[in-house]
């Protein structure tokens, strides 16, 4: 037993390979330098990002007034007289003139002085979109597909065949394009 060395005295004699800390070492300065990187990167792109302008059309969209109404003569049927409050978009001959492809929102609030049937008119040689029947408060939201040069008009009509003036209080249209980035006339 004298060549035989006891158990503890071998483990701390025999020789370790030197790579294994340093080898440990390297791995985690890659790792760090790799998360160095990315944090770097993040930050480079938020900066960009924030100078960068956007290339988008603004939002296609009208505010307008609903007018009080009158017919020619004693008939029954009414156009809307629409005054532009607020947006981008324009009124022209009592009609919303559509730019943009894509869906819009269109909204309609108001009372009126009698009972009244509401089409909306979008498209020429298309039907008329039913919004209101017989009532004097109007109260709708509907989402239409429009195109380039489609116009937005209301048509009114009252059962009476009174000669007296439409009145309309606090009635209001919207019209917002929903998806931008589509094809827009300049």
């Amino acid at each position: 037993m004298e060549g035989v060395q006891p158990l503890e005295e071998n483990v701390g004699n025999t020789p370790r390979p030197r790579f294994e800390r340093s080898k440990l070492l390297l791995v985690a300065s890659i790792i760090q330098g790799l998360g160095l990187l990315l944090c770097l990167t993040y930050v480079c792109q938020h900066f960009r990002a924030s100078q960068v302008s956007l290339q988008f059309a603004p939002v296609e969209s009208i505010q307008a007034q609903l007018q009080t109404l009158s017919s020619d003569g004693c008939e029954n049927n009414f156009i809307i007289t629409l005054l532009k409050t607020y947006g981008n978009m324009e009124v022209q001959n009592k009609s919303v003139v559509i730019r943009c492809d894509g869906f819009y929102l269109i909204s309609l609030k108001g009372y009126f002085s009698q009972e009244v049937n509401i089409n909306l008119h979008y498209r020429k040689g298309a039907e008329p979109f039913p919004i209101l029947k017989k009532d004097r408060f109007a109260n709708s939201n509907v989402v239409l597909r429009l195109g380039y040069k489609d116009k937005v008009y209301l048509n009114v009509t009252t059962d009476s065949n009174s000669c007296k003036q439409l009145n309309v209080n606090a009635g209001e249209l919207f019209v917002i394009h929903q998806n931008p980035g589509g094809y827009c006339a300049p």
